[in-house]
């Protein structure tokens, strides 16, 4: 009876042992994809300082994953609504075999440059890979944005013609920007962005 009593009592605290153990994180293998894109930002409600705009465009883009060392260059901005603004960024995107060839893939431009540095540019078979996971990122609760209603045009345009081309996806869109009534609340905008695990 006693050994049936002890038992029972070290089953039910592997029982509780398990379920209070933490689920294992879901990484999964990434490469860091360079990109060059081009962003036009038009502001009906909102007009930006040229630096203003700049910090901003860069602390999303930080948010959904891009690596830091991303350039951001001003080619048209007269600290009015508007803006015409070069980006050139790294982001993680799975490891898959088709990514991965893209991502090797090199203009003669940078295979000239590379025999001119003596540097080698990376293959598939010795890229450097690293674990990166989906995070959601919620443009009104993310405290290191610091969003505002006045920014709602912006992470609309940003969700629009930039976010397609890194690795994220919509999660929730709510955003409610009104011409006529200007803008209400903090941008709703909630994605599941591949960002870069820490070492």
């Amino acid at each position: 009876m006693l050994q049936r009593a002890t038992l029972i009592v070290a089953g039910i605290a592997l029982l509780l042992t398990g379920a209070a153990a933490p689920a294992a994180p879901d990484y999964v293998t990434a490469v860091w994809r360079q990109q060059s894109l081009e962003f036009a930002y038009q502001g009906t409600n909102t007009a930006y300082s040229c630096s203003t705009l700049q910090r901003r465009l860069e602390a999303i883009l930080r948010s959904v994953g891009a690596r830091d060392g991303l350039t951001i260059v001003m080619q048209r901005c007269t600290d009015q609504a508007d803006a015409f603004v070069q980006i050139t960024l790294e982001s993680p995107v799975e490891a898959t075999e088709a990514n991965v060839a893209a991502v090797t893939q090199h203009t003669s431009t940078e295979e000239l440059a590379a025999k001119v540095r003596n540097e080698a540019l990376p293959t598939p078979e010795n890229i450097a890979r690293f674990p990166a996971e989906w995070r959601t990122v919620s443009m009104s609760r993310d405290k290191t944005l610091k969003l505002e209603s006045g920014d709602c045009e912006l992470v609309k345009q940003l969700r629009r013609e930039v976010f397609p081309h890194l690795s994220i996806r919509v999660v929730r869109d709510n955003l409610r920007c009104s011409v006529a009534f200007g803008n209400v609340g903090q941008p709703q905008l909630s994605v599941a962005a591949l960002i870069a695990v820490p070492n």
